[in-house]
């Protein structure tokens, strides 16, 4: 025979399952308006590199190489920083992952422009450097906004 706790275990276990199934599921979290003003604020100096892209084309024009470098790694290279920290801090996980993959497109054309520019490759620099702003533009493009 069953004792009384067995059965209270089986009839508690059933109500749990129970209300369980009848309860509504949760909505997708959202961003407020405060988190959509810190993600906006942390765009605005990743769109202010972006806009300093202008200087590297240049830069690559006149086939100064050591200036290229000199720029990838200095004006940009809080790039990595100031992506990691909107990516990792500001958004939310469904956002993350094709945010993320965007800002290691425009690492990859960067680290491609600064092989180029050692090798003194004109052709292959510009041609990254169209790459790496298409992507910075992608990037940007994800970025949640505020409405």
């Amino acid at each position: 025979m069953l004792n009384k706790r067995s059965i209270v275990a089986w009839v508690m276990a059933l109500l749990v399952a129970f209300l369980a199934s009848c309860g509504s599921p949760t909505p997708p979290p959202t961003y407020s308006d405060a988190q959509l003003q810190k993600i906006e604020l942390s765009a605005a100096g990743i769109q202010a590199l972006r806009d300093r892209m202008d200087e590297l084309e240049s830069l690559i024009q006149q086939g100064e190489w050591v200036n290229v470098r000199t720029f990838i790694h200095g004006p940009l290279g809080d790039l990595r920083s100031k992506t990691t920290y909107l990516t990792q801090s500001l958004l939310l996980p469904k956002d993350k992952t094709p945010v993320l993959d965007a800002a290691k497109e425009i690492f990859e054309d960067l680290e491609d422009i600064d092989v180029a520019a050692a090798e003194g490759d004109k052709n292959q620099a510009l041609s990254n450097y169209k790459e790496a702003v298409a992507d910075f533009d992608t990037f940007l493009g994800l970025v949640p906004k505020n409405s």
